[in-house]
């Protein structure tokens, strides 16, 4: 069968669509010629086509015979079947090309070759990070799931199966399943939390809740997850981590049980050491205003131990500190307030400091500025490169003479005691208007 002769205008046209595509293309026909050869060819393989069209590849390219990428063109020609490979470039160190083969009727083979060094490159990150994302969640035991809310089916890791004591695989992929195994009083609870944050279009959301595992035994669930809205505004998905916390909700409870009864024997001690004061004075003649005066300082340091009990011996914040220790000796009609930034302090500061302000509160009650109608006292505090400062100020009560104040136990207790407990210090100015009470005392890191 004759051949249509070669169309000049027709092969023009091919070789500008050719030029055009970014991948580079050749072809070759049945006696191994090169027939086409791109602009991006030129391009790669640094050489020009007026110089190689109508050549014999092997005679071009000699190296390439017997190679792999070699034997796949060879397939390609004797079979007529489209082949693929990828592999490292034998032109160009370190890159990486995807070479595509494909028969052109029964005239020859065409070539395509794209450079996806930087795809593969990628590909690999991802997977290296998916590695490393499989081994934190393993080692962690973090559990993830993804639901779908519309239909209610879920997907789970094997990490969250074992978080729900169920065999890896069994799960029957659907929010039934989980919901069977949630506590009532907390399925409730986070179904409502649930239903508030997405009809808030809330896009994260904290919870915690107990299951109870098929053997039967509770455990302490905490979690993290994030919606995902459609284009309706509708929330679409729901995606999130569980972590099984029961080790720590027990600790926590342990910790929670030891602080209460070392402040219910602490309150024991204290009232034993009150009696037993009582008595002492009482035999002993002693006047009832240093009796009174001592079990002040002991139901100011019991307060203490209140608020610190209150946030497990870890810390007290001042505001508390300062509440509680002057709440015994004023109405709460405003003469005494109390204003500064949320400060936490260790167990130490803070009973140093109610006792301190049980100090001073008791002093402004029987001798300054609470000990008339019109006084008011005005408690401020800031934090200045990790130091706190907190003054006491007081005005409008009786006017104070500096030669008739008696620095007395309670002022050797602020200026001497204070200042060591505080590790800091602690300066008393009885000035005309009122007494100022300065500390300043280091925060821990």
């Amino acid at each position: 069968m004759k051949k249509d002769p070669p169309n000049p205008e027709s092969d023009a046209r091919l070789a500008a669509v050719l030029d055009s595509i970014g991948d580079v293309y050749y072809a070759l026909d049945r006696e191994w010629r090169l027939v086409l050869f791109n602009r991006r060819a030129e391009e790669f393989f640094g050489q020009n086509r007026e110089d190689i069209l109508g050549r014999q590849m092997w005679d071009l390219f000699p190296q390439g015979r017997g190679t792999p990428f070699g034997d796949l063109l060879e397939t390609a020609m004797r079979e007529r079947a489209p082949q693929r490979m990828s592999a490292p470039s034998a032109l160009r160190a370190g890159r990486t090309v995807d070479i595509r083969i494909v028969p052109l009727g029964d005239d020859g083979i065409g070539v395509s070759i794209d450079d996806v060094t930087e795809r593969t490159e990628a590909e690999r990150a991802v997977k290296r990070s998916q590695q490393r994302l499989d081994l934190a969640v393993s080692a962690n035991r973090i559990g993830i799931f993804d639901w779908h809310i519309p239909s209610g089916w879920a997907m789970w890791n094997g990490e969250m199966e074992d978080i729900f004591g169920i065999p890896r695989g069994t799960f029957e992929g659907h929010t039934d399943h989980f919901r069977r195994r949630v506590l009532a009083e907390d399925l409730s609870r986070i179904e409502a939390e649930t239903e508030a944050a997405m009809a808030a279009g809330q896009e994260n959301l904290n919870y915690w809740f107990r299951i109870v595992r098929p053997d039967g035994s509770i455990r302490w669930v905490e979690g993290a997850a994030t919606f995902l809205f459609g284009e309706d505004g509708a929330p679409r998905r729901m995606v999130g981590t569980n972590v099984d916390v029961t080790e720590r909700k027990v600790a926590e409870e342990h910790q929670r049980l030891l602080i209460n009864e070392l402040n219910h024997r602490v309150k024991n001690t204290l009232a034993i050491v009150q009696g037993i004061a009582w008595q002492s004075f009482r035999a002993g003649g002693v006047p009832v205003s240093v009796r009174e005066a001592f079990e002040g300082r002991l139901t100011a340091l019991a307060a203490a131990h209140d608020v610190l009990t209150r946030q497990n011996w870890e810390a007290g914040s001042v505001m508390h500190i300062v509440a509680e220790a002057t709440a015994p000796h004023h109405a709460g009609d405003g003469r005494l307030t109390a204003e500064g930034p949320n400060v936490d302090l260790e167990p130490k500061t803070a009973v140093a400091l109610a006792l301190a302000m049980h100090e001073l509160a008791t002093n402004a009650v029987k001798y300054g500025a609470l000990s008339t109608g019109a006084g008011r006292v005005d408690v401020r505090w800031s934090i200045e490169g990790g130091v706190l400062k907190l003054s006491w100020r007081e005005t409008g009560g009786p006017r104070v003479v500096a030669s008739k104040i008696e620095r007395g136990f309670g002022a050797r207790l602020l200026e001497q005691g204070l200042a060591g407990e505080l590790d800091g210090a602690v300066t008393l100015d009885f000035r005309p208007e009122g007494l100022v009470c300065r500390m300043e005392a280091p925060l821990g890191s």
